[in-house]
């Protein structure tokens, strides 16, 4: 187990089975170390922490239609890095580019960088002049896909305006496309070329509790009413 040699297990009883499985600790011998970090992704990686057996297809970028303006404008930092072109793919090492960048200028700040996006499409990829079939390839990198208008970087804390802008520009010359620097007040981009006032959040909750439907009805109902408490968990 773990390539661990025969001598390692050598005089130990029952008891001491705690110290042999890293979950509790590390394991240190003269010629051997295991610690908690070989099961798990580094935190500075671009890909999912829990990621589909199954290869993805390769999909296209989406297109907000319908009035969606869902991660087009700020909602934890003071200035972002948005999308001004047409929706692209881009891949966890550009994406990891930007990122060393924007830390690196944000560090002397003591400010947060936060990322809007999860790289969590598997890109696969076959070889060049070959004959077709014999599956999709294997598998090359991660990517993730952004529409325009799509905030991709967040900057938080006491931080001057001047320096932000310049890390965020520097970031957008490590992407591919254009990005412009938004701040709370911007307008929410819809399109390339058309811009909107940010709507107001609707609570529907309240909503409905106004005008409720026969099945919020009978919901709420089920919630307070006791006689419900005596049939429940039965079947």
């Amino acid at each position: 187990m773990f390539g661990l040699s025969r001598s390692l297990f050598s005089g130990l009883s029952l008891g001491a089975r705690p110290s042999i499985f890293p979950s509790v600790g590390s394991l240190t011998n003269s010629n051997l170390t295991i610690s908690n970090t070989i099961f798990m992704r580094l935190k500075h990686e671009y890909a999912p922490r829990y990621k589909a057996v199954r290869k993805t297809m390769k999909g296209r970028v989406s297109v907000r239609t319908g009035g969606s303006v869902k991660g087009n404008s700020l909602e934890f930092g003071k200035l972002g890095l948005r999308l001004k072109s047409k929706g692209i793919r881009m891949a966890a090492n550009q994406l990891l580019a930007a990122d060393k960048v924007l830390k690196r200028e944000l560090r002397p700040t003591r400010s947060q960088l936060l990322t809007r996006f999860t790289c969590n499409t598997a890109v696969c990829v076959k070889g060049n002049q070959t004959r077709m079939g014999k599956g999709k390839g294997a598998f090359d990198h991660w990517a993730c896909r952004f529409p325009t208008g799509k905030v991709l970087f967040e900057i938080r804390g006491d931080i001057h305006d001047k320096v932000a802008r310049e890390a965020l520009r520097k970031a957008a010359d490590k992407l591919p496309g254009l990005f412009e620097v938004i701040t709370p007040g911007t307008k929410v981009r819809v399109s390339m070329t058309h811009l909107i006032e940010k709507p107001e959040s609707v609570n529907y909750v309240e909503k409905l509790n106004a005008t409720p439907t026969k099945k919020w009805a009978n919901l709420q109902t089920s919630k307070t009413d006791p006689i419900y408490k005596l049939y429940s968990g039965r079947k």
